[in-house]
């Protein structure tokens, strides 16, 4: 079916593509932290007044975090907490890609394969500001999915 309208391709989009989870293993490239075990509820939602579907992730909490004092280059910070991202933006398809056409599913598809996930999430977290225990340092560090999982 031919999608025209953005309402008519928002009405029923949240059955189609509801919220799900990931699960995901994170390399922090410190000698002292070896992977970490993270688990994302990621959500697609079409956002009418802005013209576009949003991908987000809604929830992405790591497993504790610490970083032994000896040696590592962050112990100096004091790592010694999780990782926390709440509703962050990945990526946006503009309804534009997708109105009008019979393969507009195509589309939002080829957003939420694991590859893309990976590379999305991988930048989100790239981009992730930690910080000392007193709070006033904020330092990033360099990280990698090694693996993802779809759960349910």
């Amino acid at each position: 079916m031919v999608r025209n309208v953005a309402a008519e391709l928002c009405e029923g989009f949240e059955e189609m593509y509801p919220s799900f989870q990931v699960q995901l293993t994170i390399e922090i490239v410190d000698k002292r932290l070896g992977p970490v075990k993270a688990e994302a509820e990621i959500a697609i939602k079409p956002i009418k007044s802005k013209g576009f579907v949003e991908i987000l992730v809604e929830d992405l909490e790591s497993e504790h975090i610490f970083a032994d004092e000896n040696g590592s280059i962050y112990g100096s910070f004091g790592i010694d907490q999780s990782i926390q991202i709440y509703d962050e933006v990945l990526t946006v398809i503009p309804f534009d890609e997708l109105i009008g056409k019979e393969n507009w599913r195509e589309s939002v598809d080829a957003y939420i394969t694991e590859d893309k996930l990976k590379e999305m999430l991988g930048k989100t977290l790239n981009d992730y500001q930690f910080s000392d225990l007193s709070g006033k340092y904020k330092f990033r560090k360099r990280c990698t999915i090694t693996d993802l999982q779809f759960i349910g």
